[in-house]
């Protein structure tokens, strides 16, 4: 009976054994940037690295290998409203033009943003990067387009949404 209550006492002796203050520590990470609403507010200002741009794996195939060409000319946006989103914990942005031609968000947790800026051709190009709060700077990518109904509407008929090759890279800046 002794060796039995010995017995049941070991895994006890286990699991004291392994709860020690032997120096682990734990770390809370505050993951928030500290975005607040004032540092997306100004003139946004998008410019594009040039290429051209093939577009596969679209929802439509027809549109398939259409190719979509950026610039580097610099496109400001100087009405560019910001408030707070109904949909996730951060900020929604829009130039409040109809059809919109640059929307997105910027998340209060990581400044990771998501915007889509509709180019010439008729297509909103959508973008991800991460906003540095000191600069008001975003160095994304592009990896897909929506293609739109033309002449545009508003809201914008999408007729596919595709993936680009070569993911494009934009520089969206707030000043």
């Amino acid at each position: 009976m002794a060796s039995s209550r010995a017995l049941f006492l070991l895994p006890l002796l286990f699991i004291l054994s392994g709860c020690n203050d032997s120096g682990d520590t734990i770390n809370i990470v505050n993951s928030d940037c500290g975005l607040i609403r004032s540092d997306l507010l100004g003139v946004y200002t998008v410019s594009f690295a040039p290429v051209t741009a093939d577009l596969f794996n679209c929802s439509d195939p027809f549109f398939n290998l259409k190719t979509v060409t950026v610039t580097s000319a610099p496109r400001d946006f100087p009405t560019v409203q910001v408030f707070a989103s109904a949909f996730n914990t951060g900020f929604a942005f829009t130039d409040g033009a109809g059809p919109e031609a640059l929307f997105g968000n910027a998340e209060t947790d990581s400044c990771g943003m998501s915007f889509a800026v509709l180019d010439n051709e008729g297509m909103y190009l959508n973008c991800f990067g991460t906003l540095d709060r000191a600069s008001g700077q975003v160095f994304a990518a592009c990896d897909s387009t929506s293609v739109l109904e033309t002449p545009l509407a508003t809201p914008p008929v999408v007729l596919a949404d595709c993936d680009l090759d070569p993911i494009l890279q934009v520089n969206l800046t707030i000043h």
